[in-house]
């Protein structure tokens, strides 16, 4: 088998970390197949060392343009691949090899007051080409595959699901000096109160800082915010302010990925309150550093976390305000929590989303055999 896979993203944080997990994930199960990457000149040399037994062609086509369909599908087909993976929702135009298609969420069809009307109507044109041109739709959660099946009409049969897996660095504990040594460097204390993950408005940190200043001075720890860059965070720094609390929030910045072990471990408690997730990682990495985990009832992270995490609604600020204080205080459910959520981490590995996602790739090529037959 021949698999093309666009890794344009190869540098992003999202889908670029879901395409380099995947492809470790490839070597881990040793699967059978050719890999044909498309990446950024920027990025050639770096997937060569990195891949070194793939084949690697470049390809510089502008994001989220008319012209990157054309361009992509080019030099997909020159490379005469059985099948290509588009992993994220923009599929080629002009592809003669079946397609595979990975779809994390549909943030800009369930909040389209985030977007502005153009990238509204590109998301919902290019979504809904994928889901009726891809001989497979692959999903990281039940969440998304509801979602796609009614808001996009995409067909039950041809949707399945991968969960995205965990990284092992977070189940290894850090010793006593490196935590220390982290905690120096960073000007942090043990036993704060963690986010991370982007500003985006779905995210609702901002809820989370207000029912975070509301409970009471003897309980609030600080509030560490993690992953965006650190110019981004202007908007909450106002909030913070106008809250009195400024001097209690610690806004970091985005890390190096080597330095989230230190960073979970460190924490008393992490809280993810969004209003929807596609899948939600940081629960998980959480859990696998063996930390106890509040997350909202939305989107996915019910289905995510299970019984493993502690959760509630985030429009319920009493009920909200009420599960952090439990999170930090209630001895006997940190430990229940921590105790469910390593265990709920280990079933989510990227050599398992690996296997399914080739599992998948020989189905849509049997699925093409059988109707040229």
């Amino acid at each position: 088998m021949r698999v093309c896979l666009d890794a344009r993203k190869l540098r992003d944080s999202g889908i670029g970390n879901y395409i380099r997990a995947l492809l470790d994930g490839f070597e881990q199960i040793e699967a059978k197949s050719e890999w044909n990457l498309i990446v950024r000149r920027r990025d050639f040399q770096n997937t060569l060392e990195m891949w070194p037994k793939s084949k690697v062609s470049a390809c510089n086509a502008p994001e989220y343009s008319i012209r990157e369909l054309w361009q992509v599908a080019s030099v997909a087909n020159r490379l005469g691949a059985d099948l290509f993976h588009a992993p994220h929702y923009v599929a080629p135009a002009g592809l003669r090899i079946p397609l595979v298609v990975t779809i994390h969420d549909l943030i800009h069809l369930k909040f389209p007051e985030y977007f502005a009307g153009i990238k509204r109507a590109y998301a919902r044109w290019m979504l809904n080409r994928a889901c009726r041109n891809a001989r497979a739709i692959l999903t990281i959660s039940e969440q998304t595959k509801a979602d796609l099946i009614s808001m996009i009409g995409a067909e039950e049969r041809k949707i399945f699901i991968t969960y995205s897996g965990i990284n092992q660095r977070y189940f290894d504990p850090v010793s006593e000096p490196g935590l220390e040594s982290f905690r120096q460097r960073q000007r942090l204390p043990r036993g704060y109160l963690l986010y991370v993950g982007n500003l985006k408005p779905h995210k609702n940190v901002t809820g989370l800082i207000r029912n975070w200043a509301n409970l009471p001075n003897s309980l609030r720890p600080l509030l560490v915010i993690v992953g965006a860059k650190i110019d981004q965070y202007a908007e909450l720094r106002r909030l913070a302010m106008e809250l009195g609390r400024a001097e209690e929030i610690n806004f970091v910045g985005s890390l190096p990925d080597e330095e989230m072990p230190a960073l979970y471990q460190n924490a008393r408690a992490l809280v993810l309150p969004s209003w929807y997730e596609g899948f939600g990682a940081p629960p998980l990495e959480a859990m696998a550093s063996g930390i106890p985990v509040a997350v909202s009832n939305r989107g996915s992270l019910p289905e995510i976390a299970a019984n493993a995490a502690l959760i509630f609604d985030p429009a319920d600020d009493q009920q909200f305000v009420g599960s952090l204080e439990r999170i930090l205080t209630d001895e006997a459910l940190r430990q229940t929590l921590i105790e469910k959520g390593k265990q709920r981490a280990s079933q989510f590995t990227w050599a398992r989303c690996a296997e399914k996602t080739y599992q998948v790739y020989k189905q849509a090529l049997e699925k093409t055999r059988g109707s040229t037959g």
